[in-house]
């Protein structure tokens, strides 16, 4: 299959288009050209702005796309740049969050809104992304599902290539020596998937008749709490470090998701698993990868102040 993937050179669209080839597909990989992956060498590249898509139809239509792939998508405005210049009547999968439940605005506003876990009929939010960032999926979701195309809610993506850097709540602590990490009652509920298994859900949206035009939550099938999740971690790092329990008001602001919050944000993935046949990775292995890549490569910057640390494990 001839695929178009649009913002497919970072994390999330790396794996995807990286996937995308190892499977034989022929692949455009439309980007700005700031990163140009050894991994991609392969595909077809086309350097263009967000803004300038309309003046390089000609070249996407040259290529021939039977499908497309659109995994960084901002707003409406970048996704209706992106349906219009991709031919009518080809198979369209454009990448969402679970930011798109009522629940994503409850945990923000520390309200409880809705029972878990999330299925793809649970509300929508009303009102736009609660941080007034000009980014909302809310916008990206409708136009592609009306063309027919399906849209794929991620929970917390992780894996190599991470720039969010999810696992730095404790990684940073094991750079910084620590061998005590204050930790709060350890129960939110935040659904993850392996970023490997997102790009394996793209493919089979793509090639299965029954996607087009419907929504799945892409997510691990169980959810370990924010505090096992932690010391999974520690765990796959191999490390000895000892979670301590403290009140949650000591605890350091990088640590708060291990506190009490109001909305877990627990999706369920059955969807994906019946209508495109798709199973998440073994997670202890896909944990053990992640973090071994993390490891290998620290951020560039990172905090080494660990006072706050020290206060809350004093004050317990």
């Amino acid at each position: 299959m001839r695929i178009v993937v649009l913002g497919g050179t970072k994390f999330i669209g790396l794996a995807i288009s990286a996937r995308l080839l190892r499977n034989g597909h022929e692949v455009l990989v439309v980007h700005r050209g700031d990163t140009e992956p050894e991994s991609l060498a392969a595909a077809e590249h086309l350097h263009v702005d967000r803004s300038g898509l309309r003046r390089e139809r000609a070249r996407i239509e040259a290529f021939g796309p039977e499908a497309a792939v659109e995994v960084y998508a901002m707003n409406g405005r970048d996704a209706t740049a992106a349906l219009d210049v991709l031919p009518a009547g080809i198979r369209l999968v454009a990448i969402s969050s679970g930011d798109v439940y009522r629940a994503y605005d409850g945990l923000h506003s520390g309200r409880v809104t809705d029972a878990v876990p999330l299925v793809e009929t649970s509300p929508l939010r009303t009102r736009r992304f609660v941080d007034g960032r000009d980014f909302e999926n809310l916008e990206v979701e409708p136009p592609f599902l009306e063309r027919g195309g399906a849209v794929l809610r991620l929970g917390a993506v992780y894996g190599p290539h991470d720039y969010q850097r999810r696992f730095e709540f404790i990684l940073r602590r094991l750079r910084g020596e620590r061998d005590r990490i204050p930790v709060g009652s350890g129960q939110f509920l935040f659904s993850r998937v392996y970023v490997e298994d997102v790009a394996a859900a793209v493919e089979l949206a793509l090639t299965t008749d029954a996607a087009q035009g419907e929504a799945f939550n892409v997510v691990e099938r169980d959810t370990a709490p924010f505090g096992l999740f932690a010391q999974q971690i520690l765990d796959a790092a191999d490390s000895s470090a000892e979670l301590v329990p403290v009140a949650d008001s000591q605890l350091p602001k990088d640590l708060s998701l291990t506190g009490i919050v109001s909305q877990h944000l627990l999706m369920d993935s059955a969807k994906a698993r019946t209508v495109l046949g798709w199973e998440p990775s073994n997670r202890e292995e896909a944990l053990e990868k992640s973090v071994a890549w993390h490891l290998a490569h620290p951020p560039a910057v990172w905090d080494p102040d660990f006072d706050a640390d020290d206060r809350a494990l004093k004050g317990r």
